[in-house]
C-alpha cells in the first residue's frame, strides 16, 4: 500500500494541475471571418440586431463595446452572442460563411464577450 506521504503528494499534485490555465476548460467564440466584406458584416448585424436575435445595446454609443466603433469588432460581438446562446452549433456560427471558430477570448477593456 501507499505511504500516507505519496498519497497526500497526489492529492496536492492533482489539486494544483487543476489550477493551471492550460489545464482549464477552454472556451470557443464565433467572431466574423477576416474575409468578410463590408456588405456581408453589415447583412450580419442587420438581421441579428434588427430582428432582435441577440441583444444589440453592447455595441451601441455607450456600450461597452462600442469602442473601437468599427463594423469588425460589432458584428464579431453579435455574431457570438447569437452563437452562445442558440446551442453554440456549428451552424450557429455559419453566416452566409462568414463566422469562424477562435480559442482565444476576444475580449477587452469593459467589453465581455460571452462563452
Amino acid at each position: 500500500m501507499w505511504q500516507p506521504s505519496i498519497f497526500i503528494f497526489l492529492i496536492l499534485l492533482i489539486v494544483s494541475i487543476n489550477q493551471l490555465p492550460l489545464a482549464r476548460a477552454r472556451g470557443q467564440w464565433c467572431v466574423v471571418s477576416p474575409s468578410a466584406t463590408d456588405a456581408q458584416m453589415q447583412a450580419n448585424i442587420d438581421w441579428l440586431c434588427g430582428h432582435g436575435h441577440v441583444d444589440c445595446i453592447p455595441i451601441k454609443p455607450g456600450g461597452p463595446c462600442f469602442e473601437p466603433d468599427n463594423l469588425r469588432s460589432h458584428v464579431s460581438f453579435v455574431m457570438n452572442q447569437y452563437y452562445q446562446y442558440n446551442g453554440k452549433t456549428e451552424k450557429a456560427c455559419y453566416f452566409s460563411n462568414t463566422g469562424i471558430f477562435v480559442f482565444k477570448d476576444p475580449s477587452y477593456g469593459h467589453c465581455e464577450y460571452d462563452y
